[in-house]
């Protein structure tokens, strides 16, 4: 499996790594065609353990650096720090990961993981549903939004550039990135959680003038439009100081997501039925074909 990410160029987006990964981790399972609940279960769990070392290596070949193998002795969220980073962070890092992840985890019918109960309705196999939905995440409208952040961060740059690049971008009919959410009107839920998270990742590395940056950004967007943001805002920020590249951020959310979406795939074989939506249309009348 990671012979197939070592073929991919290095400029392959990392998120296309993590699509191309599954779609091979299916290729060569022996009994990728067989929905039963064991077997489904068995390729839930391989992938769920395999897309941290999927994700942790390819920044770590981006970087001319070798395969980190995992330890025994440390937990899901320690061996993915390990593999990514060489070493365990401090706890207070170990632990605002973790949050990251469990948040990440499993967030009801979003685009992606409708997109996976859409194919597993067809009775296709778990890694082609998976494969579909990090297709999904892949877009800046969903999973994207994180890595998005902090291209926005950059763009700014300094605290006293927010209300200038927020005037600029509000008058250009640009998206911010990072804020809105389709089914929270009144503030994502898990915003609060992440944000403490995100806090004590920039003190612990001493970044002030980010914790600026997201806070005069947020200030300004709820005083001109009222919009607040979703939980990719303060995670971008949090996963930067962390160490990784702007581009792993969205296979992170891969990675975490493992569990909902095969939940959700899982749930749907049980009790199958296509899901095939019907459109009105509402086009040009109809016209007569000339003779």
């Amino acid at each position: 499996m990671l012979r197939a990410v070592d073929d991919l160029p290095l400029t392959t987006h990392p998120m296309d790594v993590c699509r191309t990964a599954v779609s091979v981790m299916g290729a060569n399972d022996m009994f990728a065609g067989s929905n039963s609940p064991a077997n489904n279960l068995r390729k839930a769990r391989h992938l769920f353990a395999q897309m941290p070392a999927i994700v942790a290596y390819d920044q770590r070949r981006r970087h001319g650096l070798e395969l980190v193998e995992p330890r025994a002795d440390l937990d899901y969220t320690e061996n993915f720090l390990y593999m990514t980073f060489g070493e365990v962070p401090e706890p207070v890092v170990v632990d605002a990961f973790r949050i990251s992840l469990v948040l990440y985890a499993e967030h009801s019918f979003n685009a992606s993981t409708f997109a996976a109960r859409v194919i597993a309705s067809t009775l296709s196999d778990m890694h082609s549903a998976v494969t579909g939905a990090i297709g999904a995440l892949k877009g800046p409208l969903h999973g994207g939004a994180n890595e998005a952040v902090m291209y926005t961060f950059d763009e700014i740059g300094t605290p006293d550039r927010v209300d200038t690049w927020l005037d600029a971008a509000l008058a250009s009919k640009r998206k911010v990135m990072g804020f809105g959410h389709r089914v929270y009107k009144h503030g994502d839920s898990r915003v609060p959680t992440m944000r403490s998270s995100m806090v004590a990742m920039l003190e612990h590395f001493g970044r002030p003038d980010l914790l600026e940056i997201y806070i005069n950004l947020e200030e300004a967007m709820a005083a001109r439009t009222g919009i607040l943001p979703n939980v990719d805002y303060p995670t971008g920020p949090a996963y930067h100081v962390m160490g990784f590249d702007t581009e792993t951020f969205t296979p992170i959310f891969v990675a975490a997501r493992m569990i909902g979406w095969t939940a959700h795939v899982s749930e749907q074989l049980a009790a199958n039925a296509l899901i095939r939506p019907l459109s009105v249309y509402i086009g040009a009348a109809q016209r007569d074909v000339p003779a």
